[in-house]
């Protein structure tokens, strides 16, 4: 009985805390309104169906970079539209760096959002840093921090840290490349804004914590298809879902579509379901004759181009482009190790 009334209590201070707040439209996700990755749920808190992993990965999961190999560079850019009698219009931009050390792996990414016209969040400068490391070969960690400074109704600054971990499963019945990951977010000090309906709330919410899956369900030589499922919880406030398929042609073609579910927005009445559609394509190229490249074995480096459309919420639209850059091939050939046994020996 103390066990059923304990639960009950719980769930009453979730149901409370959910109705009770007033969370700022996409205020939890001003992160992720920049690319097209982002904006399909591409990477995930596990690493995404077809686990595509670079630089701003640590928005979701500061750990999601410990395996990568190769320096990678991202830039984003997305355009925030608003249709209907009161018209406007907003950017979002981004570009980060991830850079492999032999003791961790470090990822900065920076993120300018200009939405006064479209998006109570308005205008903000926002950067973020992160560690991961490889602990063992199924699990990785990471952490990270967060700084910026908002101008619009005031001007505020938020910091804060991330903290977060993949665990690499295997096989697990149908799907290979199991994974599952988790991260808490915004621990300090976030933005601050005073709603339309009188609460004084913070956005992104202090300890938002995400998990979720991915897993890849089919892979062959010529298509790849995975999927994955993140529930994220706001302060308790809020529970937002993320379901996101990806589906590979040739590994050069790349269909992305995501669903994301607000449970305030659902209670509200007014969800929207419209799903995110997006794609992307991989290629490889060579410079020739410049010795730095040579020297840093970045002559053949891979390209990814995309672009993706999110309705985010009734007249409000998004449409975004990003390029990702890995210098360098990925080494998929493992050391031959030989031992010597000297000009005596058989």
């Amino acid at each position: 009985m103390k066990k059923i009334f304990a639960a009950g209590l719980i769930a009453l201070g979730f149901t409370v805390s959910v109705f009770a707040s007033d969370p700022i439209l996409y205020g939890e996700n001003i992160f992720e309104l920049s690319s097209p990755e982002a904006l399909t749920n591409v990477p995930s808190v596990a690493g995404g169906g077809i686990n595509t992993v670079g630089s701003a990965s640590l928005v979701v999961n500061p750990a999601l970079a410990a395996k990568e190999q190769r320096v990678e560079l991202n830039f984003g850019a997305t355009e925030l539209i608003k249709t209907g009698s009161s018209k406007g219009f907003g950017m979002a931009i981004q570009g980060g760096i991830l850079i492999p050390f032999k003791w961790a792996v470090f990822s900065g990414y920076t993120n300018g959002l200009f939405a006064d016209n479209v998006l109570s969040t308005g205008n903000s400068f926002n950067i973020k840093a992160s560690l991961s490391k490889e602990v063992t070969d199924q699990l990785s960690v990471g952490a990270g921090l967060n700084t910026g400074y908002s101008w619009s109704k005031g001007g505020d600054w938020a910091l804060s840290a991330n903290l977060g971990f993949v665990y690499n499963w295997g096989r697990l019945a149908f799907m290979d490349d199991f994974r599952i990951g988790a991260s808490i977010q915004n621990l300090g000090k976030n933005y601050q804004i005073s709603t339309e309906s009188g609460f004084f709330d913070s956005y992104p919410s202090f300890s938002t914590i995400r998990a979720g899956a991915s897993a890849i369900f089919v892979q062959n030589d010529d298509i790849k298809l995975g999927g994955s499922f993140d529930i994220t919880t706001p302060c308790f406030k809020n529970v937002l879902f993320d379901a996101g398929i990806n589906f590979g042609i040739k590994d050069m073609v790349y269909i992305n579509i995501a669903e994301k579910m607000n449970l305030k927005d659902m209670i509200a009445g007014h969800p929207s379901l419209i799903p995110t559609i997006g794609v992307s394509f991989k290629f490889n190229f060579n410079v020739s004759n410049n010795s730095y490249l040579e020297r840093n074995d970045w002559s053949e480096s891979e390209m990814r181009v995309g672009a993706a459309y999110k309705n985010l919420y009734g007249n409000i639209h998004a449409v975004s482009e990003g390029v990702d850059l890995y210098l360098g091939m990925k080494d998929s050939t493992p050391p031959v190790i030989e031992l010597w046994m000297g000009e005596d020996d058989d």
